[in-house]
């Protein structure tokens, strides 16, 4: 199975793919409040699989705005990372 085979599945894109996201992103959130640097990676790894569905979609300005949010994630996990070099 290709990806190309994988992404016109509708089953994939419409209900596994997005669930799973869910779920990760519900992870970072959780990482977040207990104040995990990890948080970021996995908000990152989520918001990149929310650009693919919603570009899929046809959900242009929500692709947008999940671009925006992996650019914040990435950015957070640099400053989380200087602060952590402070302490030292």
């Amino acid at each position: 199975m290709t990806g190309l085979t994988i992404l016109k599945n509708s089953l994939f894109m419409d209900h596994l793919f997005p669930w799973t996201l869910t779920l990760i992103s519900i992870l970072g959130a959780i990482l977040n409040i207990k104040k995990k640097r990890a948080s970021f990676a996995i908000y990152t790894v989520a918001n990149i699989g929310w650009i693919v569905v919603n570009i899929y979609h046809g959900i242009y300005a929500q692709a947008a705005l999940f671009v925006v949010f992996t650019g914040l994630s990435t950015w957070g996990w640099i400053e989380w990372g200087r602060k952590e070099w402070k302490k030292a």
